[in-house]
Formats: C-alpha cells, structure tokens, sequence
C-alpha cells in the first residue's frame, strides 16, 4: 500500500476511534513501527493529531467545526473585534467584498454596516440574517446549509462565487506556520476561501495571534497571495521578516507598538 493511501485511511480510523495505537497499526498494514511514527509525524503536523507514548489522539482543535458559531465568536472577542475595526478601516469606498465564515469577518463587517458604498459576497448565514437591513449590500452564496459553522457550503455556494469579481477578500484561518502557509480545519470552509481567493484582487488574512506557528488540517493558500494581515498584537521578528519579504502589508493595534519600545 502506498503512503498516501495509508495516511488517508489512519485519518478516517483517528477521526472515527479518536485514537490509535502504534503496534496496532503495525501490524495491519505491515510495515514497522518506525513507518507509522513517520506517518504519525505527518499527521501531527497537519494539526489532526496530538502523538503520545506509543500512538495518538485526535487533536480536538480540528473538530472545532462542530462547536456552535456563538461559541466560537467568544472566543478571544476582544482580539476578533479589535481586528475587524482594523480591517474596517482599511476598506476603500465604492468596493466589492467577498468574506468567509468567519466569527472574525462578522466583526469586520458589522463595522461596514452602514456604508453605502460596499457589495458583500458571503457564504456567511450569520452575515446574511443580521445584515439584511444594513446600507451596504449583501449577495449570499446560497448553497448547504452548516448549522455548526453557521455558513453555506458545496458546490451551489462556489458556482456563485465564480461568477463575481471581487475587490478584496476578507479571510480568516485555524492556524499558519512560516515554512507551511494558511490552514484551516474544516475541508468545506477551505473549498470556499479558495475559490473567494481565486475571484479576489487583494487578500486580507484576519488572524490573531493564537492562530501564529500553527498548523491545522487543510493548506488554503501560501504567503505569496496575501495583500495584507490583521492582528490584534505585533508578531515574532521572524514573521515581520517573512511579511517584508514577501511585501505584505501588516496592521495591528499602535498600542502594541508603544508597549513593545517601552
């Protein structure tokens, strides 16, 4: 059996047993253990599991899909909602908008609700439902409906995506690392920031600072297709560098600033 197909299989017994066991492994697919610490190795990176002493459990953070969005949207607020003032800010007039999911995209856009001026694409319910009396317009993608991540997902939803052209994308993500990119922990969601991606002009990733050296398991995109990153406090000097390098703009809190020379 080949290696991909001995990964794709691990990750349907991880994610329906929560755990597996290195001998055990061992011995179905008749290889040594070495081959599936290897593979195991793998798969921790991804972000889909946690390695322990002689095998694995699932890492729970990768099945935070199924936390409900309210839930989620409590999670480190008062980061998401200094990042969607900031990206608020920065948004041009007379623009078109295409926003994820995202707990941290509602913020942003909450704060754009009265400009007259802004078209927003979505996949988000939450967006569409507290939004549809603002100034500004909103288009849903239509499409499945996720009651846990409370966004519409498939086929439908990406079709309407590719027919618009949009000024900017508003993203967020599960996790990003240096040498890896932008993840996310949901496969559905990932389909869609990619197609937003491939319909956008600039790119703006919402992130904050827990989501940094982080991996998760799905890649979206790579650095080189980022405009800009928000976040609520300044980053490692390895990040700048790596943002300077690839000429992205980056915005956080100025106070972050002032607390970082005193």
């Amino acid at each position: 059996m080949a290696q991909r197909e001995r990964l794709s299989e691990i990750r349907q017994t991880v994610k329906r047993n929560k755990k597996v066991l290195v001998s055990q492994l061992s011995k179905e697919y008749g290889v040594t253990e070495e081959t599936i610490r290897r593979d195991l190795e793998k798969l921790e990176q991804e972000g889909l599991i946690t390695r322990t002493h002689g095998g694995a459990v699932l890492n729970m953070y990768h099945v935070s899909e199924h936390i409900e969005y309210l839930r989620r949207a409590q999670t480190n607020k008062d980061e998401k909602q200094t990042i969607g003032r900031l990206t608020a800010e920065i948004i041009p007039t007379g623009v078109s908008l295409g926003v994820d999911s995202s707990s941290t995209g509602m913020e942003a856009i909450s704060l754009l609700r009265d400009r007259r001026d802004i078209t927003v694409l979505t996949n988000s319910v939450k967006i569409v439902r507290e939004l549809d009396q603002a100034a500004l317009t909103v288009i849903s993608t239509g499409g499945v409906i996720n009651n846990n991540t409370f966004s519409m997902q498939g086929s439908i939803a990406r079709n309407t995506i590719n027919e618009y052209y949009l000024d900017y994308v508003l993203i967020s993500c599960t996790g990003m690392s240096l040498d890896g990119g932008i993840f996310d922990s949901n496969e559905e969601e990932a389909a869609i920031k990619r197609v937003l991606i491939q319909r956008g002009q600039k790119i703006i990733l919402m992130v904050d600072h827990t989501k940094f050296d982080k991996y998760a398991f799905v890649r979206v995109l790579g650095f080189d297709q980022l405009e800009a990153v928000v976040t609520d406090r300044k980053p490692d000097d390895e990040w700048l560098e790596l943002f300077e390098e690839k000429g992205i703009d980056l915005y956080y809190p100025m106070e972050e600033e002032r607390k970082t020379e005193d």
